[in-house]
């Protein structure tokens, strides 16, 4: 915020930068607390200095200011500057034509969860979703299904599935868990619901109701894990395991031995290897907005086949944090024998709960071996790599297939995996598809010290798979020519085609 070099220096002179620059929350009046200005005049004077255009809510602009820019020609050229950037910015916007064109109240009443609007809601939620685990084809839950008991508060907490940033989202608006679950149930199912625990307290006296009921149930769909006041921004715990009401709900419903279908309810990755090991089959549902229980609902009962990916590693623990499939080997690398003298855990495998990338689906997909178009490619070239993948079952299936590169030898040390590429594919029942990614040596540029992107010769081994950790083919390019600085933006984008 006070930085001049970075904000008018490299984002305006270098860059080219000609939109105006916006504080972040409160961050003009915190460079006090930063220990960089002395009083809130002296903030402002700082910030307006280093190119930054508007406050963000301190309001020392407005109300300390005024004194130091009175003093001061040069601070009075970068305020005249600063209005003239924010007055441009109003002008490109159109605001000086028709102040009004972003407030057509009648345009919100007609868009804002109209049928479409929902429709798309609902598709895009039944497509974030994560199917961890499904053991024995638990999922989907087909006709006939007898009776189901829904357990756990999570399920009827409209609020929580528009998560902590939820703007001008109004609960009543939501689709729960347990409405979309019983508006789509097939037929021969019933829907029976008790709360059991929430996890925003530790009490437990609704637990023994909940396991009453999935004693006289066919079947549990349990749904636990964080409420929105638990997940996002300002919201750090210590331990990212299940808070205690979750853990005791959860405990006592798998003691019951019932059929235990997980659907688990975060922001993050968390660590739940209990829950993973004991139940039959275990769906991130995440917080998916208004149409959640709809989108859910589509999912369990068939009308949907789950494609969504993890975007980051779930731990085993949270001691294992940080945890990341990119990050780079070490000196003396984890290994799963004990005797080595390896960087690892003691009382953990060396592996993530989940991986990045991982996500099951409806059905198994087969893996061709991955192709090259040519075993070399030039500094400045590129090289196409294809796979077949194959859905040999009888359902309709969205894959996500992955490509990851590994520069094993450079000048700096490289990362054990970088995702390069992905394309989900639908594949219908019995259908194969060749999905071609094609990458340029660029994709194995690296920042040198003197400052440069640089493309240097040598190996490079592209693996295909269903996962960081589900490694299906691999093959290796060699990059050949001499090094070569300065790569363009374009270079470094995959191209995908399916066919």
């Amino acid at each position: 915020t006070s930085n001049e070099a970075l904000i008018d220096g490299i984002v305006r002179d270098e860059w080219g930068f000609d939109g105006l620059v916006l504080s972040d929350w409160n961050a003009i009046a915190e460079l006090i607390n930063h220990g960089v200005a002395a009083d809130r005049s002296q903030a402002g004077a700082l910030a307006l200095k280093a190119g930054v255009d508007m406050d963000m809510t301190s309001e020392v602009f407005v109300t300390d200011l005024r004194a130091a820019v009175e003093n001061d020609a040069d601070l009075m050229r970068d305020l005249d500057i600063a209005v003239s950037r924010i007055l441009q910015a109003k002008e490109r916007l159109g605001l000086f034509d028709n102040p009004f064109d972003y407030h057509d109240v009648a345009r919100e009443d007609a868009l804002i969860l109209s049928d479409e609007h929902r429709a798309a809601a609902r598709e895009i939620s039944a497509r974030s979703m994560v199917l961890l685990k499904n053991e024995g084809g638990a999922l989907p839950i087909g006709e006939g299904a007898g009776s189901i008991a829904v357990l756990g508060g999570l399920a009827e907490d409209s609020l929580t599935q528009l998560g902590s940033w939820r703007a001008q989202g109004k609960a009543e608006e939501v689709v729960s868990i347990l409405d979309g679950l019983k508006n789509s149930a097939p037929s021969g199912t019933t829907i029976d619901y008790a709360s059991g625990a929430i996890p925003q307290d530790d009490d437990v006296s609704g637990i023994d109701a909940a396991v009453r009921l999935a004693e006289q149930s066919d079947r549990v769909l349990l749904v636990i894990g964080e409420d929105y006041d638990l997940s996002g921004e300002a919201r750090s715990r210590s331990i990212i395991e299940l808070p205690d009401s979750q853990k005791a709900l959860a405990d006592a419903v798998f003691a019951t031995g019932k059929p235990v279908t997980v659907l688990f309810v975060t922001g993050r990755p968390m660590a739940i290897p209990e829950v993973a090991e004991n139940a039959d089959a275990l769906l991130l549902t995440w917080m998916l907005g208004s149409e959640a229980g709809n989108a859910i609902a589509d999912v369990v009962f068939g009308k949907t086949s789950p494609g969504g990916r993890l975007p980051a590693d779930f731990p085993r623990r949270t001691g294992q944090v940080p945890f990341t499939y990119s990050e780079n080997p070490g000196g003396r690398p984890a290994d799963p024998d004990l005797g080595r003298d390896s960087n690892r855990y003691l009382d953990l495998p060396i592996t993530p709960l989940f991986p990045f990338g991982h996500g099951l689906t409806y059905a198994d997909v087969n893996y061709g071996e991955v192709t090259a178009s040519a075993p070399t490619m030039s500094v400045d070239g590129e090289v196409s790599l294809s796979v077949t993948v194959s859905n040999p079952s009888q359902n309709d299936v969205d894959e996500v297939v992955q490509l990851y590169m590994r520069d094993p030898v450079a000048t700096i040390a490289r990362p054990k995996l970088e995702l390069r590429g992905f394309e989900r594919v639908p594949l219908a029942a019995g259908e194969s598809k060749t999905v071609t990614f094609t990458v340029s040596a660029a994709q194995s540029a690296i920042f040198n010290a003197d400052g440069e992107w640089a493309v240097e010769p040598g190996e490079l081994i592209f693996h295909i798979g269903a996962s960081s950790l589900d490694i299906r083919s691999s093959v290796s390019v060699d990059v050949t020519g001499t090094k070569i600085t300065g790569v363009p933006a374009a270079a470094i984008e995959t191209k995908v085609s399916v066919e």
